[in-house]
């Protein structure tokens, strides 16, 4: 693990454009093999804590609505292809060849199913990133021996912004 992960929780942090994170301490950049023994985890590791948590957590809450409109634009889409498929079997059985056809499964290939596979994609890849970002905090907080249990509530959303409560509990 780098160093420099035990930085972003500690309260000695300090970031200098030209060398980096270094430690407020010694004004170097860290220098410990696995565990800091000048390591301050106070204010700074709570709210690291309640961060990464709130996002792993809010990533988690939108699983259901995402897997539910992939589902529903993923049967849009089927539907409005196959549609088109069957409009050209009909229309050649009357010898005719038309682009509604053509344009009908365009459309569902090239702008509904992006609809369903788009929020998909998305989430998983949000998903990844704030369950790195948990792991490596568990981790780093696995080295010093700190457990933590936190409950988070999720109130009302108002213009764009989340409400949340949060009740943390470090065991050190």
């Amino acid at each position: 693990m780098i160093n420099t992960k035990h930085c972003q929780f500690c309260d000695h942090q300090k970031v200098d454009f030209k060398t980096g994170t270094i430690c407020a301490l010694t004004d170097r950049k860290p220098d410990f093999a696995t565990k800091c023994a000048n390591a301050k985890l106070d204010k700074k590791l709570e709210s690291k804590i309640e961060s990464i948590n709130i996002a792993y957590e809010a990533v988690l809450k939108t699983k259901l609505l995402v897997y539910i409109n992939f589902v529903v634009f993923l049967v849009i889409a089927v539907s409005v292809i196959l549609a088109g498929y069957f409009l050209a079997q009909y229309l050649l059985n009357f010898r005719v060849i038309a682009a509604a056809p053509f344009i009908i499964s365009s459309v569902g290939l090239l702008i509904i199913l992006p609809l369903a596979v788009g929020p998909l994609n998305t989430y998983r890849n949000d998903l990844k990133l704030a369950k790195a970002k948990k792991d490596e905090l568990d981790a780093v907080l696995n080295i010093y021996n700190i457990k933590y249990d936190i409950t988070i509530y999720f109130g009302d959303k108002y213009h764009g912004t989340q409400d949340v409560a949060v009740d943390l509990q470090l065991k050190k």
